[in-house]
């Protein structure tokens, strides 16, 4: 019985932990996940040092290395056939939402958001670089004169500080109510990081890749969303 409980208690405790870390930012991921591996790492190492493995892990690094030279020699050799693919990639990776005041733009492969300002006080700053106390200035000069660009401020707080409008005693909800404004076919594009040669497919991929970094249940916004599924709808009504 007591074992029951033991792992009753530990299956739930586990359960907690991950629920924890799925609502973490991706950047607070990433940090977590580094943590981990190297702990895990320098426990692996301990473990081996103490049991007498870790000459036999040592040997056996040894024993590979006459064989790296072969190695680099086949990945040099498929390098040229590997570029172009890895270059595609890297032409869609990023997509981005601009405003009268800012721009964001949004890894796609880890769902990093960083963004700059285009006009106002704090022109030609990077959001990233600017304290939460310079932020909520943005905003509120952004709401005096733009609500989708205090639309896309608000997103990146939401994001980047979670708890910042607990201090305000304001909510970010009238983000996501605010009207809809018109959207064209460049800005779908570049909301999605898709070229204009996108297939029905490739569309639906970035939709879905975007969805998953930036849905409000994984630290996104409900403005984000509404604006990567209008992309998705504007697009997809042109094919």
């Amino acid at each position: 019985m007591p074992r029951i409980i033991l792992l009753i208690l530990l299956l739930s405790v586990a359960a907690y932990l991950i629920y924890r870390f799925r609502r973490l930012s991706p950047d607070r991921q990433k940090q977590v996940i580094k943590a981990l591996l190297v702990t895990g790492l320098v426990a692996l190492l301990g473990v081996l040092a103490l049991t007498g493995r870790l000459n036999w892990i040592i040997a056996a690094i040894g024993a590979l290395l006459p064989l790296l030279p072969r190695a680099a020699k086949l990945l040099f050799g498929l390098w040229p056939t590997i570029v172009p693919y890895f270059r595609r990639y890297q032409q869609n990776k990023q997509a981005n939402m601009q405003s009268q005041f800012v721009k964001l733009q949004i890894d796609m492969l880890t769902g990093e958001i960083q963004g700059v300002v285009l006009q106002g006080k704090f022109k030609g700053n990077e959001l990233q670089q600017m304290s939460l106390e310079q932020l909520q200035e943005l905003l509120d000069e952004c709401a005096q004169q733009d609500m989708e660009s205090a639309a896309l401020v608000t997103a990146y707080l939401d994001r980047k500080h979670a708890d910042w409008s607990a201090d305000r005693g304001t909510g970010s909800s009238t983000a996501s109510d605010m009207p809809d404004s018109d959207m064209n076919e460049q800005q779908a594009r570049d909301i999605l990081g898709v070229s204009k040669k996108a297939a029905k497919e490739e569309i639906i991929r970035a939709h879905k890749v975007l969805m998953q970094k930036l849905h409000p249940d994984r630290g996104g916004s409900d403005y984000l969303a509404k604006q990567i599924n209008r992309a998705k709808d504007t697009l997809l009504k042109l094919l």
